[in-house]
């Protein structure tokens, strides 16, 4: 007997790793487990558009000290997705997970990440915007790259 149990834990440790290959449903394929999967990237996404929130002041401040030629669109564009961030914050309803399904907040997450992606691209449109203008002006100090 001795003989065959090298072979039997062959057979096994074959068996095991056919069984771990397989496709099965876990928890982590849950709706639920998406659901809040979708809303961490959701708030990792928040967190890293509202880091540049300082630097849409701090060009304000740079274009509002250096007063280059034609200023005002960029001002009001570095206002406006400032404004856009707040909007999406105020607006932002994080979905109660007692009473909301799973599927039902997975779709809310997943359009709040649409809008989101929107308030992101135009932050770094205007800020890559002011940034240039104040590379342009004379007499100005480099804007800090972020």
């Amino acid at each position: 007997m001795k003989a065959f149990a090298p072979h039997l834990l062959v057979a096994l440790a074959a068996a095991a790793s056919l069984a771990a290959c397989s496709p099965t449903t876990t928890a982590a394929d849950s709706p639920a487990a998406s659901a809040r999967a979708a809303e961490n990237l959701l708030m990792d996404r928040h967190d890293s558009v509202m880091a540049q929130t300082g630097h849409l002041f701090e060009l304000r401040q740079q274009i509002s000290t250096a007063k280059p030629a034609n200023s005002g669109p960029y001002v009001h564009g570095l206002q406006a997705a400032d404004n856009a961030m707040m909007a999406w914050m105020h607006g932002y309803h994080a979905p109660d997970t007692a009473t909301t399904p799973a599927p039902a907040r997975l779709a809310y997450i997943q359009q709040q990440q649409t809008k989101l992606e929107a308030v992101e691209k135009q932050m770094r449109g205007t800020i890559d915007s002011a940034a240039a203008l104040l590379k342009q002006a004379p007499g100005t100090p480099a804007p800090a790259s972020k």
